[in-house]
């Protein structure tokens, strides 16, 4: 569903969130267009003077669809999510960045890489107990390894919201959600976007343009894109609309990311069509609507 004209009492939940946040964007929304809300005036207390509303849970978020105006909710939306925590992380993010490389660089962890794949640690001890080392030399290995894989996460959690809110500051044409739901991070003109970080094109598509995959994935992003939607993990599949940002090299700097981002424009998506190999339900292919954006040293 497009919400520059319509909306949904589940849309509006994974926009909006809690019911408090539904009550202040209804009575930020009465200050613009005219709306009969239900509301008393409280009488004591800390907040005696301000108006209350006095819907039900039910009315509310039903009240909050009857008088959805896209124009009014972009402006009310983008200024509560500037008040909250994860907006606060992301402003600060670029300074919590140099700290954490910092930290990197004085434990000597070396080059900032995966030990191990997601889900796949089991499978990494069974490797480090099969070498022919004694056991404190196992376990300094497999301490090693998890102190990086920790820290790794870590750092990708600070450096997407990094990213995130970059693209937000960067174009007024996104509606942020204040509640995360997976599949949903924010509207682009009204179409719902999952923002996805990948640490490559996808070795496949490496394979398959071998020396020049670089120039490849530079002058044809809507490939890349191709790639990461058929060969994602079947356990985390999906055929939404995604703002892909993809790291063409490894070692990008926090000065590149804000100078890519300021450059790129959230306007014109790419129709992709790709053809995915289920395990149980065999070959389907989607079409989905996608941003790219390459993260990469050479500007």
């Amino acid at each position: 569903m497009n919400i520059l004209k319509n909306m949904s009492e589940d849309l509006a939940k994974k926009i909006i969130g809690k019911k408090e946040n539904a009550e202040i964007y209804l009575i930020e929304l009465s200050k613009k267009k005219a709306i009969n809300l239900q509301t008393k005036i409280i009488k004591s207390g800390r907040k005696k003077g301000e108006k209350k509303l006095t819907y039900s849970t039910n009315d509310l978020w039903k009240t909050v669809v009857s008088e959805w105006d896209y124009n009014y909710s972009l402006t009310i939306i983008r200024e509560m999510f500037k008040k909250t925590k994860k907006y606060k992380n992301g402003k600060e993010a670029d300074k919590a960045m140099e700290i954490l490389l910092k930290e990197w660089d004085d434990l000597k962890l070396g080059k900032i890489d995966w030990p191990f794949s997601q889900g796949a640690f089991d499978d990494f001890v069974q490797r480090i107990n099969s070498e022919k080392n004694d056991g404190s030399k196992k376990d300094d290995k497999v301490k090693n390894a998890a102190v990086k894989y920790r820290r790794i996460k870590e750092i990708n959690t600070v450096r997407n919201d990094y990213i995130e809110t970059l693209i937000f500051e960067k174009n007024e044409n996104i509606l942020p959600t204040l509640n995360h739901r997976r599949g949903v991070d924010f509207f682009i003109n009204g179409e719902s976007y999952d923002q996805k970080v990948a640490k490559s094109p996808t070795n496949e598509f490496k394979k398959k343009y071998r020396e020049s995959w670089k120039q490849t994935a530079l002058s044809h992003p809507e490939i890349v894109a191709q790639y990461l939607y058929q060969y994602q993990d079947e356990g985390r599949f999906g055929s939404d609309s995604r703002l892909l940002i993809v790291y063409i090299d490894e070692d990008v700097t926090v000065d590149i990311i804000k100078e890519t981002i300021e450059k790129f424009n959230l306007n014109n998506p790419y129709n992709i069509t790709f053809t995915y190999k289920h395990k149980n339900q065999g070959e389907k292919t989607y079409k989905v609507s996608c941003y790219i954006i390459l993260l990469y040293k050479d500007h």
